[in-house]
């Protein structure tokens, strides 16, 4: 398991796909009020949008920072990913090259209300949030190169980002550590420095 890097990319990467489905879930299964209120909690009798969620908001294009200031359409567009499940481009992975797992069917599960999807799990070492953290300069940078991952398209065509979906904070805070070079030791003594994956 060498420094753990891997199992980290892997863990972010799996929730980032987990997302994915968990989101397409709430919005078949829920109302937009009710997708609202799991959004934006009420803490001590006050709703307040996060930083992800304005920055959400940005993009849409709505120029409001009170919750309770949203039409009911400007609620809509915030609460809808409206992800096209033909469009979804990012896989869940593991670090083992697992040729019987290359295509399967997610949301079998009687909880899951009949929507099921086709999708793959792909290695580790292919992975976006790798790349990614080979590439990163900073914490910031890799903040903002994961917010922008693109898993896939909505309904109108428009590419749905790891931001859009609100889970880069969480990917944060698994790869903090793994951003890190790690010093090892060669066969023959010699200090050498390892990161991200092969």
């Amino acid at each position: 398991h060498l420094t753990g890097d891997i199992h980290a990319i892997s863990i972010a990467n799996n929730l980032l796909a987990a997302q994915i489905d968990a989101r397409m879930f709430h919005e078949n299964t829920q109302s937009d009020k009710a997708l609202f209120g799991r959004l934006v909690r009420e803490t001590k009798g006050r709703r307040s949008f996060s930083n992800i969620q304005l920055r959400r908001l940005q993009r849409l294009r709505i120029d409001k920072t009170e919750p309770g200031d949203l039409t009911d359409e400007e609620i809509r567009a915030f609460v809808r990913l409206d992800i096209d499940p033909e469009t979804i481009t990012f896989q869940r992975v593991l670090d083992v090259n697992d040729r019987f797992l290359r295509k399967i069917t997610v949301g079998q599960s009687p909880t899951e209300k009949n929507q099921t999807r086709q999708a793959q799990f792909d290695i580790a070492v292919a992975s976006e949030i790798m790349a990614i953290l080979a590439l990163t300069t900073s914490l910031e940078d890799m903040q903002q190169r994961l917010g922008r991952i693109v898993v896939a398209s909505n309904k109108s065509g428009l590419p749905v980002t790891a931001d859009d979906l609100g889970v880069t904070g969480a990917l944060m805070i698994l790869l903090k550590d793994a951003v890190n070079p790690n010093l090892m030791q060669t066969l023959e003594g010699t200090p050498v420095l390892v990161h991200t994956g092969p």
